[in-house]
This record gives C-alpha cells, sequence and structure tokens, in this order.
C-alpha cells in the first residue's frame, strides 16, 4: 500500500511538472498568425480613409523608422501625401516574435518625433497623434495614427 501510495505521489509531481512547462509553452508562443501580410493590409486599410495617403517605399520605412524591410516577413507603409498631416499606417509581420521590441521602440521613436514636431502649432494633428494605436498581436505589429484607428485595429485583429 505504502509503495502504490508513493507510485500515486511521483506521478502527481510528473503531472504537475508536465503542466507547468506545457503553460509556460503556451504562453511564450504568442499567437503566431499564418495570414498573409498582403490580405491584412488589405483588410486594414478598408477600414480606413485611404484618399490621401500612399504606400511608401523600403527607403521611406527606412528613412522613418529605421528598419530594414528585408529583416521582416512583410512591411506595410501608407503615410500622408501632405507633410502637414500626421496620418499613417504600419503593418509589420516578424519573422521571430523577438523582433517585437526593435519595431516598438522605432513606432515609439517615430512617435515622439512627430510629436515635437507638431507641438506647437498643430493641435488637431497632435492629437491624432496621441490617439493612435500601436498593437502587437503575436507576430504582428500594427501602429495607426488616424481618426478611425480604432476600426483599423478591429479589422487588424479580425484579419489575423
Amino acid at each position: 500500500m505504502d509503495r502504490c501510495m508513493r507510485y500515486i505521489g511521483i506521478l502527481k509531481y510528473i503531472l504537475l511538472l508536465l503542466l507547468l512547462v506545457f503553460i509556460v509553452k503556451l504562453l511564450s508562443s504568442g499567437d503566431i498568425s499564418k495570414a498573409k501580410p498582403e490580405t491584412v493590409a488589405e483588410t486594414v486599410t478598408k477600414a480606413l480613409d485611404m484618399k490621401e495617403l500612399s504606400q511608401a517605399d523600403n527607403r521611406m520605412v527606412k528613412r522613418l523608422y529605421g528598419l530594414n524591410v528585408n529583416d521582416y516577413a512583410g512591411v506595410f507603409l501608407y503615410v500622408s501625401d501632405s507633410n502637414m498631416k500626421v496620418e499613417e499606417l504600419l503593418i509589420v509581420k516578424l519573422k521571430d516574435t523577438g523582433q517585437s521590441e526593435q519595431v516598438e521602440a522605432a513606432v515609439n521613436t517615430r512617435l515622439e518625433s512627430q510629436l515635437a514636431s507638431f507641438e506647437g502649432y498643430g493641435p488637431e494633428q497632435c492629437k491624432l497623434l496621441n490617439d493612435h494605436v500601436l498593437d502587437i498581436k503575436g507576430n504582428y505589429i500594427l501602429y495607426v495614427v488616424n481618426k478611425k484607428a480604432k476600426g483599423a485595429d478591429k479589422a487588424f485583429q479580425k484579419s489575423l
């Protein structure tokens, strides 16, 4: 009987250890999406008024955010046609979720730069910047500065 109880006790510890390993693995893996970046970008742009936004090239991504497009699985940047407006949309599909900190830092640097530029004379633009959406979901990052940023975020989440 003692031998059976000891066996059950050991089995409990093994099961507890396996459960902990499973939970850690589940929490650390994040929500990895297999959605194509093109599909995500198309869905999000439909949620925004894109009349005054144009898709930027790789050099513009590097200039504004300091990010090398080739380091990521997909990057879409749309910027305002006017340099007097702050509307922007950035969608990044990461090759590795470890890249999220670098992209988040680049977005925050860009945001601070824009706020400093428009601080004295662009209260409407500063409000848009302060109401921005930065959403990190597993291997995707969304950054939106737009009146419809929350709607774009909902579309982003659904597209993943």
